[in-house]
């Protein structure tokens, strides 16, 4: 065993003049240390933005949302609320009440199409990403008894109003769409607050008002058409909403916050899917420096193995030779990209070197998240291609004639 370790180090150390070999080794650390980098960084910055949107949607929305099929008002909500929380269990934070409608505001000869939430007193307070701008929380009958309404900013903006302003609520019913002679009920409303999210979809068509207002205004009565769902924190999201789904068939239809925003979640998955193509382009040119690096060294090597074959070296024992060779060319390159790779998520955490404009990424730093798993993927990935690309220069090593080899100069 110390003898094979000896001709290891030994007889695979290049030549003074070999600096063609030199070139390829470089080329092939740096080309694998290069696409390692990329593709980590790339998975931890991807990781980071699907962690921020999860923690921005989860602060002001629910982690598991109940509506009724269609829209439909939803009865036996006491009923339906005992199956959750014996469903849940301990992992149960909180349970809210709510009604979702669609309507249209109006002021200034501007209607805006609003997606309005009828809630409880304290359910805005709760959610700490909904950002206070402008007015108060309190939606109950103020200004001339008229209730209130609480519109984001994008919305207010395009309607042109402020806090205390008065505006038109056209009340839209299911029925309203399916016979258009029925006229919506309109009421005015007032501004009681403006608000902030930093997400285009809830701060350009989204409105809160009190959930007796909305049932008021839609004929419900004591019904709601939404059960929102808080979990404590590490709680397996999907597992529970099957396990409710289950105890809650039809009229009650259960989604996750991550079905209910489906679109934002599948384009970080559809970002994901070109990076490995990248790294792969990036490992084939690193593979093809792997394989001349070594077959400048078999060239350089010639005599070398001609004089380990003729005192009785195997050819599978100089297979090995270049496989560790290759091999070591691929652990150095992607050990360098993965510290690197973990140097460059590092400063980005700590220090925010690369900055967003909040008001369109809804953030004011490139987000990261550092998942170990990325980390050890990408670097066996590119180990095991390291070495599949060393089999080609050591088996031509293998093949070398003795008598031919101890002849080559």
């Amino acid at each position: 065993m110390r003898a094979s370790v000896f001709l290891l180090l030994r007889y695979l150390k290049p030549g003074n003049k070999s600096r063609t070999y030199t070139f390829f080794s470089l080329a092939a650390l740096t080309g694998i240390a290069l696409g390692v980098t990329t593709l980590v960084v790339a998975f931890s910055i991807l990781g980071g933005y699907e962690k921020v949107m999860s923690e921005k949607l989860t602060s002001f929305d629910a982690d598991i949302q109940i509506y009724g099929y269609g829209n439909q008002d939803l009865g036996g909500v006491d009923t339906a609320k005992t199956k959750i929380t014996v469903t849940a269990g301990d992992l149960l934070k909180s349970i809210d009440i709510s009604a979702q409608k669609i309507c249209i505001l109006g002021k200034n000869r501007i209607n805006e199409g609003v997606t309005i939430k009828g809630v409880k007193s304290g359910y805005l307070e709760s959610r700490t990403s909904l950002q206070l701008l402008d007015g108060s929380f309190n939606l109950e009958r103020g200004v001339d008894s008229l209730p209130g309404i609480l519109i984001g900013k994008t919305l207010a903006t395009k309607l042109r109003v402020k806090s205390g302003d008065k505006i038109n609520f056209f009340a839209i019913n299911q029925v309203d769409l399916q016979n258009m002679t029925a006229l919506p009920a309109v009421e005015n409303f007032v501004v009681a607050g403006i608000f902030k999210t930093g997400m285009g979809k809830y701060d350009d068509s989204f409105a809160y008002t009190s959930l007796r207002e909305l049932q008021r205004l839609y004929e419900m009565g004591e019904n709601i058409n939404l059960l929102e769902i808080k979990l404590k924190p590490g709680s397996n999201i999907d597992s529970i909403k099957q396990s409710i789904q289950t105890q809650l068939p039809y009229p009650y239809f259960v989604v996750t916050f991550k079905e209910a925003n489906a679109q934002m979640f599948n384009w970080i998955e559809l970002q994901r899917k070109p990076v490995p193509i990248v790294l792969g382009l990036i490992i084939i040119v690193a593979a093809f420096n792997i394989i001349s690096a070594l077959l400048m060294l078999v060239l350089d090597k010639t005599n070398t193995i001609g004089t380990l074959k003729a005192i009785g070296a195997t050819p599978g024992f100089i297979t090995r030779l270049f496989l560790v060779r290759g091999l070591l060319l691929g652990i150095g390159g992607a050990t360098a990209g993965v510290v690197f790779g973990y140097l460059l998520c590092y400063l980005q955490l700590e220090f925010g070197i690369i900055k967003l404009n909040p008001h369109i990424y809804f953030i004011d730093r490139v987000p990261i998240a550092i998942n170990g798993y990325y980390f050890v993927a990408v670097f066996v990935v590119s180990v095991t291609l390291s070495f599949f690309s060393s089999l080609i220069p050591a088996f031509a090593a293998s093949r070398i004639n003795p008598v031919k080899a101890l002849r080559f100069s």
